[in-house]
């Protein structure tokens, strides 16, 4: 079974938002902060199950270089 992702748009305008912060840090922090965010998204959806429980059904993906969280849903 293939899983589906869904990024409400919520989630779509604080990543808009963070990239144009980490850019404005330092030029092409924001592109690594992209990386870093599709890196995660790409093993959530490899093997959703790895990463854990935080609330019943609700699992949580930290990214490795940037304080950012993904939660599953």
């Amino acid at each position: 079974m293939r899983l589906r992702l869904i990024v409400r748009p919520e989630a779509e305008v604080e990543l808009t938002d963070a990239f144009d912060w980490y850019e404005d840090c330092v030029p092409g922090l924001g592109a690594e902060f992209l990386l870093c965010v599709e890196a995660i998204l790409n093993s959530i959806l490899r093997s959703p199950h790895q990463f854990p429980r935080v609330h019943r059904t609700v699992r949580r993906a930290l990214t490795r270089r940037f304080p950012y969280e993904i939660f599953l849903c």
